[in-house]
């Protein structure tokens, strides 16, 4: 009893620990309703994945949440953070622990997705160039943890230099994701492991277009050459890429490679970047089967305990859950409209898909469906024969008290280990569904914009082309 009693205290101490961020759901769908205000209440909770091994969720929503409300500096800051502690769990492979064979695997370190870790870098890069851009960190509060109030930090205006450090830090992330993706690549051979993401050359081109020197526009060329191979291999069974979208994107790769080295006006001066909705949720699906019989022909050959198993085992099922996402929404078409300050159309554009963030996801857990039903089924099997051996070494023939007094031992350990093998459904919920691209040639000065979508505008915004350097508007619609 001691034993039960002391397995049962382990359990429900290592499952505390791994069930945070339950407000996780709320504070994406007040993201999706534009509500800033109750999402960063619920960010701002203690529950919050506030927990050691789940902070790298925790740091990447914090950034998103701060980089969709325009606090770049504090989006920057999160984003960092999550990528310098990805690099440290990546290197320690830390997926493997020895706590993920007792319980669940919601207690280890949360190391993140490859194509999360994929588009971190992305975040990255374009939070760098919204800074350079801007030209300042905004003011904002922190806790002193002295005083136990709170601190403002006022704005601070950023000096040429210091412009410049983000300036270089854009593209600098940019080669950072490229070496990422090599990593990945020479891990493995399997072509339907995620290890190229299309969006590393769409917009790393679009970087080192802007960035201008002539080894910068030969990288550019490369990289959109890498989108019209990538599209007919990697991507080549998508389902965001049949018919049109397929179509539009190759023709944008082509087109962008050659406006690389126009001359004003005709140069594509002004670039688009649409991020539209929100990554489709990971859920938990439960997985069921019946203890196999074969397991146990190795518990020995007393009378006794065959007998027990002989009234226990018969009907017993194994229970789990895994980490799954269900078949995405189909990816809706957008449309960009610039207006001149007299409201005249100047140019009217379909939004190019160059990230199909939702299938990329569902895919890759697809794939994985089967390995972790094959891991955590012979985990558990192994955690059920020995309860249930366990629970017969205190039977005796013909006593049927001694039967009813195992048959209890072994359900109440069979319910704590179903109740610990909860799958771990850690996720960087606010990355957008799908993420779009598009660029025009125009002529220094201010613009208003519209994104349509099946007829219906969903987003008026101005913008401001500088004489001096090429603009890069970044548009969001969490809710689009």
């Amino acid at each position: 009893m001691f034993r039960l009693a002391a397995t049962f205290l382990l359990v429900l101490f290592l499952t505390a620990c791994g069930h945070t961020g339950l407000e996780h759901a709320k504070m994406i769908e007040a993201v999706k309703n534009n509500d800033f205000e109750s999402a960063e209440k619920i960010a701002a909770n203690e529950d919050f994945y506030t927990d050691k091994p789940s902070l790298l969720v925790r740091y990447v929503e914090l950034g998103s949440l701060h980089y969709l409300k325009g606090e770049y500096y504090q989006a920057l800051q999160n984003f960092d953070k999550a990528h310098k502690l990805s690099k440290e769990l990546y290197t320690k492979s830390v997926s493997k622990s020895v706590a993920a064979q007792v319980v669940g695997d919601g207690v280890v370190p949360y190391a993140g997705e490859k194509y999360e870790l994929s588009l971190l870098r992305f975040y990255q890069s374009i939070t760098h160039y919204r800074l350079y851009e801007q030209g300042f960190y905004e003011s904002y509060t922190v806790n002193d943890k002295e005083t136990g109030t709170e601190k403002v930090i006022e704005q601070k205006k950023l000096s040429e230099s210091e412009k410049r450090l983000h300036y270089n830090a854009a593209r600098a992330s940019i080669l950072d994701w490229n070496s990422l993706l090599t990593a990945y690549t020479n891990e493995t051979d399997d072509k339907k492991v995620f290890k190229q993401d299309m969006l590393a050359k769409t917009y790393g081109a679009e970087i080192h277009d802007i960035y201008g020197s002539g080894g910068d526009k030969q990288i550019a060329r490369q990289l959109y050459k890498d989108a019209q191979r990538l599209l007919t291999s990697v991507y080549a069974d998508y389902e965001a890429y049949t018919g049109e979208k397929k179509e539009k994107l190759s023709k944008y790769a082509e087109h962008k490679g050659k406006d690389l080295f126009a001359a004003a006006p005709k140069k594509e001066n002004v670039k688009f970047v649409l991020k539209a909705g929100i990554i489709t949720p990971k859920i938990a699906e439960k997985i069921e089967f019946y203890i196999p019989l074969a397991a146990f022909l190795v518990a020995g050959s007393k009378k006794d305990t065959k007998d027990c198993l002989g009234m226990i085992l018969p009907g017993q099922k194994i229970s789990f859950e895994i980490p799954a996402i269900q078949k995405p929404e189909k990816i809706k078409d957008y449309k960009i409209i610039v207006k001149d300050r007299n409201g005249k159309i100047l140019t009217e554009k379909n939004m190019v898909l160059t990230a199909p963030v939702s299938e990329t996801a569902y895919r890759e857990f697809q794939r994985q469906r089967g390995g972790l039903i094959a891991k955590k089924g012979a985990r558990l099997t192994t955690k059920y024969v020995t309860a249930i051996i366990t629970a017969c070494a205190i039977y005796k023939h013909n006593d049927f008290s001694s039967w009813l007094a195992a048959y209890a031992m072994f359900a109440a350990e069979a319910k704590l280990i179903e109740a610990s093998e909860y799958a771990d459904i850690r996720y960087w919920g606010l990355l957008p569904h799908a993420v779009f691209q598009q660029s025009a040639a125009l002529k220094p000065g201010n613009y208003t914009g519209e994104i349509h979508s099946d007829g219906t505008l969903l987003k008026t915004f101005t913008f401001t082309v500088p004489k001096s350097r090429p603009a890069l508007i970044d548009l969001n619609l969490p809710n689009g």
